[in-house]
């Protein structure tokens, strides 16, 4: 059977390019999408390819948020030098972006080497770009107009102006915060509801309910709702381990020593109320992110750049619901994802902190916080694989 994942051939490479690439090591790629290292003689860049679909209408628009982000902080995000549309050997289209190269170490591949001291000043450093972030808004006259160049002819045609909001690729541009919470509903189901969006007859709330009993519900003012489009802020929205790169760099005392040097995959990014951004991280725990110790520390640092608005607590807690809602359904059956998370929250004996900006903590009466290392981690992935084949085979007998 012939190879189907997307490579760069030299039709597509010479439609990006002026001439072709000395070198291009691929980092990943599947049937509709490849990311490579193409390396010349004066400098090596980043291609993305993706293959022309509905879903990526977005695409040059992600673009250019991350170069609203890149011009906030052109230190550690990476450039974007180049966005279009390539047609391969096959005649397949694709959606192509070519951006600098952060040459450095992945988080997620040396979190664990590092002193508690550099653990400490790499998150510091994270927060105070996120800080930098959130002062940015959408209606920013240079994010505007970086943005609109974005904008498919058929937009600009319709007004000068962004028509929308708020939001972004990842839950759509939103003309309202009800649009972001019916986001939020959409993007969590299964085939099965795992909350409910209900009116309270007679009165300004919402009701959000879970479908399991024992989780319950929540109420949430029109006028909170209301204000999310007026709080949302600049949000990355995709902090895990594989999207943090340190570089090892000699400090002013001659010692050598992490520092974070770049903040990459935009695609989740957009403008949201820091809550939403600050509530994701529980979502990634044990999953895109196996480092409690980074979750925790992050989770303590980032809850002070949340405004302590009702506005934003119940965002906090609207999006918890609806996230450990389809949790517990996924554990119902055999996700493999859900049961292992569920593993990673026992193993580091966290629980749910009444600080709703702390999402998941521990006591100090504990004792050490355990981790899994990476090899251990890897055998619990294996095991909970094994388990789960194992009950969806008696399951078919």
């Amino acid at each position: 059977m012939a190879d189907r994942n997307v490579t760069p051939d030299d039709r597509l490479l010479m439609q990006i390019f002026t001439r072709l690439p000395e070198t291009t090591s691929i980092y990943l790629q599947n049937w509709d999408k490849c990311v490579f290292k193409a390396k010349f003689s004066h400098r090596a860049c980043v291609v993305r390819l993706e293959a022309e679909s509905e879903k990526l209408k977005h695409f040059p628009t992600i673009a250019a948020i991350q170069k609203v982000a890149a011009n906030a902080l052109p230190n550690l995000v990476p450039q974007t030098f180049q966005v279009g549309k390539a047609e391969n050997a096959q005649g397949r289209m694709f959606h192509f972006s070519v951006t600098d190269i952060v040459e450095g170490d992945l988080l997620e591949d040396v979190w664990q080497q590092l002193s508690t001291k550099e653990q400490n000043s790499i998150v510091a450093e994270l927060v105070e770009a996120l800080e930098k972030f959130h002062s940015i808004r959408l209606n920013d006259e240079g994010v505007k107009g970086i943005l609109n160049r974005a904008l498919p002819a058929d937009k600009k045609s319709e007004s000068s102006e962004l028509p929308l909001t708020f939001g972004g690729p990842h839950t759509g541009f939103l003309n309202d915060g009800h649009g972001l919470l019916s986001a939020i509903v959409e993007r969590r189901k299964l085939k099965k509801p795992v909350c409910y969006m209900e009116p309270i007859v007679g009165s300004e709330y919402l009701r959000v309910r879970s479908s399991f009993t024992e989780l319950g519900s929540m109420v949430i003012s029109k006028s909170d709702i209301e204000k999310w489009p007026g709080e949302a802020v600049l949000c990355h929205n995709d902090l895990n381990p594989r999207n943090l790169i340190l570089r090892s760099c000699v400090n002013s005392d001659g010692k050598s020593e992490y520092k974070l040097v770049g903040i990459i995959d935009w695609e989740r990014a957009g403008f949201y109320p820091a809550s939403y951004e600050l509530s994701l991280q529980d979502t990634y725990l044990g999953g895109a992110n196996r480092h409690v110790s980074f979750y925790l520390l992050l989770k303590e640092k980032m809850r002070n750049l949340v405004p302590q608005y009702s506005s934003q607590i119940v965002l906090l807690q609207a999006m918890g619901l609806v996230f450990e809602s389809r949790q517990r359904l996924l554990l119902d059956g055999n996700n493999i994802g859900a049961h292992i998370r569920k593993r990673v929250i026992e193993y580091s004996m966290l629980r749910r902190d009444d600080n709703l900006c702390l999402g998941w903590t521990r006591s100090s009466q504990d004792g050490p916080l355990l981790e899994y290392s990476s090899a251990e981690y890897q055998k619990l992935e294996d095991e909970v694989v094994e388990e789960m084949v194992a009950k969806r085979k008696a399951k078919a007998t």
